[in-house]
Formats: C-alpha cells, sequence, structure tokens
C-alpha cells in the first residue's frame, strides 16, 4: 500500500498565493546566459535598500534603477500618467527565476497574458548593469557604492 502524498497539499497554496508574472529575457547586450535567480535575489535586495520598501509612484516615461556589483534592477512606467507600484508586486516578482536565458530581462507582476511589448505598464527591468546607466531626464540611477 502506498502512503498517501502530502507534497500536492503542501504545494497548492503556494501555487496560487500570488500572480504568475511574465519574464521576458534577451541576449542582446551583453550576450550571455542570465545572472540567475540567485543574482536577481541580491539585486533586489539592493533595490529595497536604495529606494525603500514601499511601493514606488513614478511619473509617466520615469524609471528608477539600482545598479550594485555588475547587476541592475529598475522599475520603469510606460504608461502616460504617473502610476504607484501595486504593495507587494516587486516582492512577488523575484520569487519567480527569470531562466534560464538572457542577460537583460523585463518582468511584470500583473497578468500573466498581458505582453511585455505593451508600452504601457508598469514594468521591472533585471539584468546586467552597466556602466553607461546614469542618472538624467526620466531615469534616476542608483548604486549600491552611494549608500552611506
Amino acid at each position: 500500500m502506498k502512503p498517501p502524498s502530502i507534497l500536492g497539499p503542501l504545494l497548492l497554496p503556494l501555487a496560487f498565493a500570488a500572480p504568475s508574472p511574465a519574464w521576458k529575457c534577451t541576449s542582446v547586450s551583453p550576450p550571455g546566459p542570465s545572472p540567475g535567480h540567485a543574482s536577481l535575489l541580491v539585486i533586489h535586495s539592493t533595490f529595497t535598500r536604495l529606494y525603500g520598501p514601499e511601493p514606488l509612484t513614478i511619473g509617466p516615461e520615469q524609471a528608477r534603477v539600482a545598479i550594485c556589483g555588475g547587476l541592475l534592477f529598475g522599475l520603469w512606467n510606460g504608461h502616460p500618467h504617473p502610476v504607484t507600484e501595486k504593495a507587494g508586486r516587486r516582492e512577488t516578482l523575484v520569487f519567480w527565476d527569470p531562466k534560464p536565458e538572457g542577460t537583460q530581462c523585463l518582468g511584470h507582476a500583473d497578468d500573466a497574458d498581458a505582453a511585455l511589448d505593451d508600452d504601457l505598464r508598469l514594468t521591472y527591468m533585471f539584468g546586467v548593469g552597466e556602466d553607461s546607466w546614469v542618472s538624467g531626464g526620466l531615469t534616476e540611477v542608483r548604486r549600491c557604492e552611494d549608500e552611506g
């Protein structure tokens, strides 16, 4: 007689605890494999330290970006009006591995079937951070070396 599996009932709540975000990764520049889920967790933590844990309100076409240790995590508003990040969305997003390929990833924690190429949305960014990212215009860049 086979014992009943308790794994299914234990994992079921996790499957429905949060909406599944969609990630889209490319290997445009620089080419190579994804930095990995562990790197996502690290740079997310840096972003939260630099910008705070509260949901961010971002104006139209604005971005908030954190760069540290060669990694980047950011939030970009493609809407024509200010948008406030939904509470808990950033934390939900990082539990999903943007595997396996691509050094530049876009993701959202909204409905899973929404298209990432839709410019009218709030989009998370993750990937290899380049030194060419600087604050100016509608983009604010903070670096871990900026922490006091």
